[in-house]
């Protein structure tokens, strides 16, 4: 394969060489604007540590006095037993 190209490059002179090039500039040029799509996409998903730390400490305040409610529950019911 590589033999054939080769072939065909040296019988088509620099044209061939020029046109080949171009086009191989072109398709690394489609695969840097998806990857370019791909990172704006994801940027545009990205929080920051603050804002994701902000929207989670209510959940973990919320979540420590159920976890007290629950303890008293369990101890209210241990002391009805005895």
């Amino acid at each position: 394969m590589e033999d054939r190209l080769v072939q065909i490059l040296g019988n088509g002179g620099w044209m061939a060489v020029g046109v080949v090039l171009g086009y191989l500039l072109r398709k690394l040029e489609r695969r840097v604007e998806k990857l370019e799509e791909k990172i704006d996409a994801m940027h545009d998903e990205f929080i920051t540590k603050e804002d994701h730390y902000r929207d989670i400490s209510g959940w973990r305040g919320e979540i420590h006095r159920l976890e007290d409610r629950i303890e008293r529950f369990f101890e209210k019911i241990m002391e009805a037993k005895r």
